[in-house]
């Protein structure tokens, strides 16, 4: 029986809030739902880069988020 371990992914892409809701959209088209009690307000609407721990084939427990440079 194999063991899950949870995987750590970095992720850019833009940053939408919808509601109480966090979703970064990569370049690929993918939707990855943000985790987080911190304020993401600041960086609504703007390219990041994210990184955490992955809960789900959709979810990210977020660790670290910051702009992501041009």
């Amino acid at each position: 029986m194999a063991s899950h371990h949870p995987t750590y992914r970095r992720v850019t892409g833009l940053l939408r809030l919808n509601g109480r809701s966090a979703v970064l959209e990569t370049v690929e088209g993918d939707l990855i739902f943000l985790v987080s009690e911190d304020d993401l307000a600041p960086f609504r609407d703007q390219q990041v880069v994210a990184e955490g721990q992955m809960a789900g084939p959709d979810r990210l427990m977020l660790t670290w988020i910051a702009q992501a440079t041009v």
